[in-house]
């Protein structure tokens, strides 16, 4: 049973990191995606769990750390004046500033500042070091009339056309990359209408699966029609998470061409090494991750795989390994600053692995009994660290009860610590829903305690333990999926 487990458990890592990007996508409209995924340029990107899917996005567009030669980009201005506002028609002095700036507080690098003619018009080059997106204002007088961001590609031109007043509805950008990115935003549009039907069960079940293979073929055209395009790199993405639920084979063919001109080297570290793991096992997912560091061509990139390697050991219950692994990564890259990554994981595979005991800790429980490392033994359980008014929480909740009530003849028992500062949040929580198991009463916790003893970074946190004490699994947010492989081998039989 336990060597089947163990194929279950391959997948999780990079599931973790998919669940991640499906969500990234859900939370952002498309123009603030296509902004996180240019590297340049980029002001406060949106949050991810983990600084490591930083890097998975990165690796489908950029090339980190790796000297390049400075890139040109034809750019060109026209822009007319209504004679309802100037009869003259006065087309100079409108001024456009691009700019390059990694964070909100870090200096302004000016890549291009020029002032309309008379004429209205701007002619120059821009030189630059990476391809991406670019912060563009515009402003005429000192007053600031528009700020957006341009994408600037090696040997492209760039043509802005406009009239003034209504420049913010008028003005218009023509290049070989917007024009790609416009095709894109199309068929993603008509791809976000699909869904929402889908959702609304307004579609046959019969035909989901093709109308889904219809816009994966859209989206392939859109990659193959825009090569070395920024587009083209959003479609292959787009097409590749909607084939891993209906085509994987058809889907690897894509990451593998891909790989070719380093398009798909992220969506190889994800659904290609999803797919290779759970068809072939464990050791197959590991060479698959192997081949693809032959591949990278900087620091950066291999680290991001070494990482990804360690987290398939410990989500693999290989925890021996694991840790020589963590122990070869520390050398390799012990001249730089030890990560977050690098130390929460450490924790993890020292003092929270499956098979190990769980800590010492203790609270009273909404019953008056005093619940600790000692009273749990002899059942299977759940400790839940979490707030209440936690969104994914409260979703979960419903099927969490109905797993406990399966399983509770069996002997599984669910402790929940609510991290919630209000006691008014708790008592609202199991106002609207029926309570099954203890939770532990908030003045007999610690929460700062608990949180660094359990190495609690998200919410909602849970650990499952077997009826000896020892960790069994940790499972974090949207994991609770596969709480059920792991938990049914230390039920009692019934």
């Amino acid at each position: 049973m336990m060597s089947r487990i163990k194929e279950t458990n391959v997948s999780i890592a990079i599931r973790r990191a998919k669940k991640a990007l499906t969500t990234m996508k859900k939370k952002m409209n498309k123009p603030e995606l296509k902004q996180f995924l240019l590297p340049k340029g980029m002001i406060s990107p949106p949050g991810v769990r983990g600084a490591f899917v930083l890097l998975l996005f990165a690796f489908l567009l950029s090339q980190c750390n790796r000297p390049e030669p400075i890139n040109q980009s034809y750019f060109a201005v026209e822009i007319d004046v209504a004679d309802s506002l100037d009869q003259t028609r006065n087309r100079a002095g409108f001024e456009f500033l691009l700019y390059s700036q990694e964070t909100q507080n870090s200096v302004i690098d000016t890549l291009f500042i020029e002032k309309t003619d008379s004429m209205g018009q701007i002619k120059g080059t821009i030189s630059f070091d990476e391809a991406g997106a670019y912060p563009l204002q515009i402003s005429r007088d000192g007053s600031p009339i528009l700020s957006m961001r341009v994408l600037l590609a090696q040997g492209d031109s760039v043509l802005f056309t406009g009239e003034f007043p209504s420049i913010g509805q008028t003005l218009k950008v023509d290049s070989r990359e917007q024009r790609a990115v416009d095709v894109f935003d199309r068929v993603d549009a008509g791809f976000t209408r699909t869904r929402r039907f889908i959702a609304m069960g307004a579609l046959a079940d019969t035909a989901i699966v093709d109308e889904l293979r219809k816009w994966a073929n859209l989206y392939e055209q859109v990659y193959r029609d825009y090569p070395e395009t920024f587009a083209s790199s959003f479609a292959l993405e787009a097409a590749v998470q909607i084939l891993s639920d209906i085509d994987q084979q058809k889907m690897m063919s894509l990451i593998n061409e891909g790989l070719d001109n380093n398009q798909s080297l992220g969506l190889a570290l994800t659904f290609g090494k999803d797919y290779t793991s759970t068809t072939n096992g464990f050791d197959r997912g590991v060479h698959y991750l192997d081949s693809l560091h032959s591949l990278v061509t900087n620091k950066e990139q291999a680290r991001a795989i070494d990482q990804m390697l360690i987290e398939l050991y410990y989500d693999s219950l290989r925890v021996s390994e694991g840790k020589n692994r963590l122990e070869r990564f520390k050398r390799l890259y012990e001249e730089e600053d030890l990560s977050f990554w690098y130390k929460n994981m450490r924790f993890e595979l020292e003092d929270l692995a499956p098979g190990t005991f769980i800590p010492a800790f203790s609270f009273v429980s909404t019953e008056g009994d005093t619940i600790d490392e000692e009273s749990i033994k002899g059942s299977p359980t759940l400790l839940e660290f979490t707030l209440l008014e936690n969104r994914l929480y409260q979703q979960q909740y419903e099927e969490l009860t109905v797993g406990y009530q399966l399983f509770a003849p069996r002997g599984f028992k669910i402790y929940t610590m609510a991290f919630d500062e209000s006691t008014t949040t708790i008592l609202a929580f199991f106002q609207e829903r029926d309570r099954f198991w203890s939770i532990a009463e908030p003045p007999t916790m610690n929460r700062k305690s608990l949180v660094e003893t359990f190495n609690i970074q998200y919410y909602p946190t849970r650990i499952l333990v077997d009826a000896e004490g020892r960790i069994i699994r940790k499972f974090i947010g949207e994991e609770i999926d596969d709480l059920i492989p792991y938990l049914t081998p230390h039920l009692t039989s019934n």
